[in-house]
């Protein structure tokens, strides 16, 4: 019998600007600036902004933004 595996999602960031460049799932637990975990595999994060720990739709941090698969 298989034993399931569990999975972490990261989403991948430009330091610099906050943008999400990717979407991760991993065994692997990775601490990096550039990796940010989140709560579900969504590919909607991509193009959104983490920025000062939460995320938003826009690159001034005026619209906030959560992945509709919570």
């Amino acid at each position: 019998m298989i034993e399931p595996r569990l999975h972490n999602f990261y989403a991948q960031i430009d330091v610099e600007t906050g943008e999400c460049l990717g979407v991760q799932r991993t065994t692997d637990v990775i601490d990096h600036p550039a990796m940010i975990p989140i709560p579900v595999y969504d590919t909607n994060y991509i193009f959104k902004f983490y920025l000062n720990g939460a995320w938003y739709e826009d690159a001034e941090g005026t619209i906030p933004w959560t992945s509709s698969l919570l």
